[in-house]
């Protein structure tokens, strides 16, 4: 099963890890998980992912941790692979502020 990872980093600071496994590729399974330092402290501020069998964005915040997950029900795990860097890269500053404010 090949793997692959590589980050996007933001002026903000702020960066994106991108993890995807395939096969006859075909996307298997992947991460992409949005992270952030502040302070001495690295934390998860957003991340979509295929735990649980399906395509989904894990909804953090800085003080009350998981508030919930999105589901990509309708979108392959290729469709949500792609899906999951751009909308990440689009609203970056959305979900950092977001984060930070929850």
């Amino acid at each position: 099963m090949p793997q692959k990872s590589w980050a996007i980093f933001f002026e903000s600071g702020a960066w994106i890890e991108i993890h995807r496994d395939t096969v006859a590729g075909r996307t298997v399974s992947f991460r992409v998980v949005m992270l952030a330092d502040i302070g001495d402290t690295r934390y998860c501020v957003t991340r979509y992912d295929t735990a649980h069998g399906y395509a989904h964005r894990d909804v953090i915040g800085m003080k009350e941790g998981l508030r919930g997950k999105i589901a990509c029900p309708t979108f392959t795990f290729n469709q949500a692979f792609q899906y999951a860097i751009r909308d990440i890269e689009q609203n970056a500053d959305l979900y950092l502020s977001d984060f930070l404010a929850h």
